[in-house]
């Protein structure tokens, strides 16, 4: 079974952001080979119905139609909302101080049994040890990472895995 990756809106969005900054630049190319991987069919992409809302409501209607034609190509499943989602997502909330969005989002990538949940916001970054901690509690195997942080992990993976 491939490898399942939970996109934060963000991250679809980091393309179409001003690219004079560094960070962005660098998260913008990681995008991009995460996007090559996933159509190749190396992973698989999650979205859900707080992806979808966040598009929405971009207001640049160019970036929207866009980052909604990412999000369309590239995810294979959508997480949709539920009361055991939401359940959880007030306990991510409550134990690991997330805001109500942030805290779906996490809540989706579990539900749809991501194996990560890639996102640029450094408020949900700063949160990982926590959110992965109640993932674990909670049965879930889900790893918070930036992309960048996640292709460097993959290769790290690749070079320590034997050749045969």
């Amino acid at each position: 079974m491939a490898e399942r990756v939970y996109l934060d809106t963000n991250v679809y969005c980091r393309p179409l952001d001003d690219q004079s900054d560094k960070r962005i630049q660098t998260e913008s190319r990681a995008f991009i080979e995460i996007a090559d991987i996933a159509l190749s069919g190396k992973i698989e992409i999650l979205t859900s119905d707080y992806v979808r809302f966040e598009i929405k409501e971009i207001l640049d209607p160019l970036k929207k139609k866009d980052v909604g034609g990412f999000e369309r190509t590239l995810s294979s499943v959508n997480v949709t909302s539920s009361e055991r989602l939401i359940t959880l997502a007030r306990e991510f909330s409550a134990e690991c101080n997330l805001n109500s969005l942030d805290a779906l989002h996490a809540s989706a990538a579990c539900i749809g049994d991501a194996n990560f949940l890639l996102t640029c916001d450094d408020e949900i970054l700063h949160k990982k040890v926590c959110i992965e901690k109640l993932s674990a509690e909670k049965g879930y195997r889900l790893k918070v990472r930036n992309p960048v942080n996640y292709l460097k992990e993959k290769a790290e993976v690749k070079k320590w895995q034997p050749h045969g």
